[in-house]
């Protein structure tokens, strides 16, 4: 099965992009994720729900679709989903990315590779 996935995604790189989830953070990775695109990597970009919520509120709905050849997840955060910007407090940002985003991001990393079983995407080569 390894060849099949060799001959659809011929060496080509999956880059998940995880931007860290404070005020500042999201657009860089974002330029960042678009030059490794450009180079030809396959991309994953992780937002956290917080985050998500505010870059859809801010960009619009169609704000994703800019970029149809990216993949785009949530993870949660463990942030309220109110308007207020939780991002601002750093120490308590922290704490709950800590504690809440590990294993949501292992079980996405899980059904990446297992996607790239089914030569859904190249499996991920990079975080």
């Amino acid at each position: 099965m390894a060849s099949l996935i060799d001959t659809q995604h011929p060496r080509r790189p999956h880059a998940v992009c995880v931007p860290h989830p404070a005020q500042g953070h999201i657009n860089p990775m974002f330029q960042l994720a678009k030059l490794l695109h450009h180079k030809g990597f396959h991309i994953t970009f992780v937002n956290t729900e917080f985050n998500q919520r505010r870059l859809l509120k801010s960009q619009g709905p169609d704000s994703l679709n800019a970029v149809p050849t990216f993949r785009f997840e949530t993870i949660p955060d463990g942030l309220p989903p109110s308007d207020a910007d939780a991002t601002q407090d750093i120490p308590s940002l922290c704490d709950s990315t800590r504690r809440t985003c590990s294993a949501p991001f292992q079980e996405l990393l899980t059904r990446l590779n297992n996607s790239a079983l089914s030569n859904v995407n190249p499996p991920v080569t990079c975080i």
